[in-house]
């Protein structure tokens, strides 16, 4: 976990640091350390696809949380904030147009590596960083995802046993539903060849057991929102899934994980 400068903050520390993930890639993520430290309360490591940057000021989300004796890791992981595609070394109109994630997903998987797997271990990186600081060393790790990179959270937990809770918001209830769907709208990036022959979401929660995963409002292959008893009906063997109404993500319910 390389520091690369901290600033005083009303109720903690902020620490701007990187963690080199593999060759060339460095993770860009802001560090708050509450003044009044808990170590009964866990390290939160958040990824939000607006990029780190979305709630990171005084008074926002990421600082309030950290009031509350929770120190918190909110990262940028590939395709997401500061690791956007680079804009390319083409006519603008061209290029524009292929600047997004959708294409940066694409050209991953022509070159045999899907961005699910980019973002997998982009956070096994970061969780490594954070169990082996020493202001952390010995504390207990949560995961706190939203939206389509509840994927690579899950995917995460599943590798790294050290990954204690997850508390997914908004995430894809499962890729069999995006088969059963005519028109989703999820992101291309999470998609990886030949997957449900071998296994889905459910199954890799229900493989994280014993460990709680708490999931917050899933939506459909379309992006709607669904009623528990269908989500209930999709998680029929993950007893240690948590299956909850409305993808909240404030400081109420990051406060209790």
């Amino acid at each position: 976990l390389d520091v690369l400068r901290r600033v005083p903050g009303m109720v903690c520390q902020i620490a701007a640091v990187e963690v080199r993930s593999e060759a060339s890639v460095w993770i860009p993520a802001w560090l708050y350390l509450p003044h009044k430290q808990d170590r009964q309360k866990p390290v939160l490591l958040v990824l939000e696809p607006g990029g780190r940057n979305r709630d990171w000021a005084e008074g926002d989300l990421y600082q309030s949380v950290a009031g509350e004796g929770y120190p918190v890791c909110a990262v940028d992981v590939r395709g997401v904030g500061d690791l956007s595609p680079e804009f390319g070394r083409h006519a603008p109109g061209y290029a524009r147009s292929h600047n997004q994630e959708e294409d940066y997903a694409w050209a991953s998987l022509i070159f045999g590596r899907p961005l699910l797997g980019q973002r997998v271990t982009d956070i096994l990186a970061v969780s490594s960083a954070l169990r082996s600081d020493a202001a952390l060393k010995g504390r207990r790790l949560a995961v706190a995802a939203r939206g389509h990179l509840t994927v690579p959270a899950l995917f995460a937990a599943a590798l790294e046993k050290d990954l204690d809770q997850l508390y997914l918001a908004g995430g894809l209830v499962s890729f069999q539903s995006i088969v059963e769907t005519e028109n989703y709208s999820h992101p291309f990036g999470n998609f990886i060849s030949g997957l449900l022959k071998h296994t889905d979401l459910p199954e890799i929660a229900a493989s994280v057991a014993p460990r709680r995963v708490v999931l917050a409002g899933a939506v459909g292959a379309d992006g709607s929102g669904l009623d528990l008893s269908v989500v209930q009906q999709a998680y029929p063997d993950a007893s240690n899934v948590d299956i909850l109404p409305g993808a909240k993500w404030d400081v109420e319910t990051l406060a209790r994980i």
